[in-house]
């Protein structure tokens, strides 16, 4: 596994986002929340503030919830591939997605589940730009997200500051 390998959710992974079926421990999860398809090893290590990636990762590809590491340069030469039509951008359902995921991963659903459905009700960009201080407060509020809070937020600005909406 090379620091430049991106991967990508499995339709077994983002389900498991959704239903928590899998019985994965926090880090994996965590993990599996920050894999979008844009994040290569190191980035992923950074947000996750897992030492223990590549073993996290091998488990996530082993269970089938993430497709192997892609690197880098192949990644671009796919995007380039497939011509204008794609984007390596985040849309803002993706963005709405890893906000609800983070809230799901740090706090107890009955806390956030109002929360959740009003990131999931926004129509815009603009309109989740506005829940990211509610989003924010909820996850730093964890005793497990007050650590990646920061982190979380300019992952998600950067997502939103991006989206083509």
């Amino acid at each position: 596994m090379k620091a430049s390998d991106i991967f990508h959710k499995t339709s077994k992974g983002q389900a498991e986002i959704d239903s928590r079926s899998g019985n994965l421990s926090m880090k994996h999860r965590r993990v599996l929340i920050l894999v979008n398809g844009a994040n290569d090893c190191n980035e992923l290590k950074r947000l996750s503030l897992c030492d223990n990636i590549g073993e996290i990762l091998t488990t996530l590809i082993n269970g089938g919830f993430v497709d192997g590491g892609t690197s880098t340069t192949t990644a671009i030469a796919a995007q380039d591939y497939s011509g204008p039509e794609s984007s390596n951008e985040p849309t803002d359902a993706e963005a709405a997605e890893f906000m609800c995921n983070t809230l799901l991963t740090f706090a107890n659903r009955v806390r956030v589940g109002k929360l959740i459905d009003e990131i999931k009700a926004v129509d815009s960009v603009d309109g989740l730009k506005k829940m990211v201080k509610p989003w924010y407060m909820a996850i730093s509020e964890t005793p497990g997200g007050m650590y990646q809070a920061d982190d979380l937020r300019a992952e998600i600005l950067k997502m939103l500051d991006h989206s083509d909406i």
